[in-house]
């Protein structure tokens, strides 16, 4: 590639920064063929030349959510990093999705660990987990973060998916007890409930592609989840009945368990509204319940 057209590829891929967080950020210019967008004006950071580097952070602050400050302040740095890794090496295309060009190389990566040590394979559910949080971070800044019934929708979500990735982890450290498999498990529910999310997030909205469960309400989804979470309380095994570690861990899990309970309503009130407002059907909302709930079972019986 000529000097001459690196620098045209450089110049798209910062101004692509603009358009990727467009209504996030503290200052607006115009992009040609865009709405108003925000940009930083940063350089490209030669540290994320390197995959590694970037695969490391953007795996950071992954076990917590937050708030929805949190969730656009990160959006903003991973853009940025994801910018420079994909103008410092060359990479062709549309610069405006160069997130998902970029995440080819990163998943790449994140399949030549899966099959190695415990390490390798948690490390290859983050890094899953951090591109699919991206992605419904991407959707969200773009589309609806100026929009209060989205912005409530997700600030609640925030809350119940930080809860249950904590529950569904414990859920597999007590399942398989001292085994190097509950690692593993921990790290693949992390990337199930990001993924699982981002499936729904992305239809969220009027003439969405929408997902229908077996289970017709959202009522009766609920009870399935409820019954769920009564099974993974009573989870109890008398061979480490004498392990204070055990013990704990499991009555941990238990107070996870209830506030899932209360925190699933809490998102399911401020879901409905969402949902009644962009004509979205109930079976959209009671197909991720439903998955929410057969999680549980896969750790159990897995």
């Amino acid at each position: 590639m000529n000097d001459r057209v690196f620098s045209i590829v450089a110049f798209m891929g910062l101004m692509c920064i603009a358009v990727s967080l467009q209504a996030c950020g503290n200052r607006s210019i115009a992009v040609a063929g865009h709405p108003t967008a925000t940009v930083n004006q940063v350089e490209p950071e030669a540290r994320f030349a390197s995959l590694d580097t970037l695969a490391d952070f953007m795996i950071q602050d992954i076990l917590e959510n937050g708030s929805l400050e949190k969730l656009v302040s990160r959006y903003e740095s991973q853009t940025a990093a994801i910018a420079s890794y994909w103008t410092l090496n060359g990479k062709e295309g549309d610069p405006h999705d160069m997130a998902n060009t970029v995440f080819k190389d990163l998943t790449a990566l994140a399949d030549s660990l899966s099959g190695f040590s415990t390490m390798d394979m948690v490390l290859s559910g983050e890094i899953t987990c951090a591109m699919e949080h991206y992605l419904t971070a991407q959707d969200y800044c773009r589309h609806y973060s100026k929009d209060p019934l989205y912005q409530a929708e997700m600030r609640d979500w925030l809350q119940l998916e930080d809860t249950l990735r904590v529950f569904y982890g414990e859920l597999g450290y007590l399942t398989y007890w001292g085994g190097s498999i509950a690692r593993i498990i921990a790290g693949g529910s992390m990337a199930f409930l990001a993924e699982t999310r981002h499936n729904d997030y992305s239809q969220l909205k009027k003439g969405g592609n929408f997902a229908h469960s077996e289970l017709p309400t959202i009522a009766e989804a609920l009870t399935t989840l409820t019954e769920e979470l009564a099974a993974a309380k009573s989870l109890e095994d008398d061979m480490n009945a004498d392990d204070h570690y055990y013990r704990e861990m499991l009555k941990e899990l238990r107070g996870h368990a209830d506030m899932v309970v209360l925190l699933i309503d809490k998102w399911l009130t401020s879901r409905k509204r969402l949902c009644e407002a962009e004509g979205i059907p109930e079976a959209h909302t009671a197909h991720l319940v439903t998955l929410l709930s057969g999680h549980i079972t896969e750790i159990i019986e897995q």
